[in-house]
C-alpha cells in the first residue's frame, strides 16, 4: 500500500511540473507597438481633450464617428454622431444641471499593450472637471498600412481605483510586465 501512495505522489508531482512547463511555453510574448504609432495615439487622445475643453463637441463627435464607425452606413453614422454629441454635452454641463462640468485637466493613468500583439494597445486617462473626475479609455489599432486608428472609445464614472481593479485592467500583471 505504501508503494501505491508513493507512486500516486510521484505521478502528482510530475503532473504539476509538466503543467508548469507547458504553461510557460504557452504564454504570449510581451511586445510593444512602434514608438511613432504610440506618439500618434497620444496626439489623438490629447486632441480629444483639447476639443472637449474648447467646447467643440460636435467636431469631436464627428471625428469619433469617423474613427470608430468607418464601416457604418450613413444613417448609423448620423445617429451615433448625434448620440456622442449629446453625451459629451451632458458631461460638460456644470452642476447642478450636470454631474461633471468644465474640464480643467487630465492625466494618463494607464498604458497597456495586448500581450502577443504590437498592433493593439490602450490608454486610460482621468479627466478632472469642476464637480467630479471621469475615467476615459482609448483603444488603438495599427492598421496594416502602419496608420493608427482609434478602434474603441468610452468613459466611465466609476471610482478610478474600482475601474483600475477590473480584470482587463489587470491583464499585464498576469503576463508579468
Amino acid at each position: 500500500m505504501r508503494t501505491g501512495r508513493r507512486l500516486a505522489l510521484a505521478a502528482s508531482v510530475l503532473a504539476l511540473l509538466a503543467g508548469e512547463a507547458f504553461g510557460q511555453v504557452g504564454k504570449p510574448r510581451i511586445v510593444t507597438p512602434d514608438a511613432k504609432a504610440v506618439s500618434a495615439a497620444y496626439k489623438m487622445a490629447e486632441s480629444v481633450f483639447d476639443q472637449l475643453k474648447a467646447g467643440k463637441n460636435e467636431d469631436l463627435a464627428k471625428w469619433l464617428t469617423d474613427q470608430i464607425g468607418f464601416a457604418w452606413d450613413a444613417s448609423k453614422k448620423v445617429q451615433n454622431t448625434s448620440e456622442y454629441k449629446t453625451k459629451l454635452d451632458m458631461i460638460m454641463l456644470s452642476p447642478p444641471s450636470g454631474n461633471y462640468g468644465k474640464l480643467s485637466g487630465y492625466d494618463l493613468i494607464e498604458e497597456s499593450y495586448l500581450p502577443g500583439s504590437d498592433r493593439y494597445f490602450r490608454f486610460t486617462y482621468i479627466s478632472y472637471h469642476e464637480a467630479a473626475p471621469l475615467v476615459w479609455e482609448f483603444r488603438f489599432y495599427i492598421k496594416p498600412d502602419g496608420k493608427v486608428s482609434l478602434n474603441s472609445f468610452g468613459w466611465s464614472d466609476k471610482n478610478p481605483f474600482e475601474y483600475l481593479s477590473t480584470g482587463d485592467m489587470q491583464l499585464l500583471r498576469w503576463y508579468g510586465r
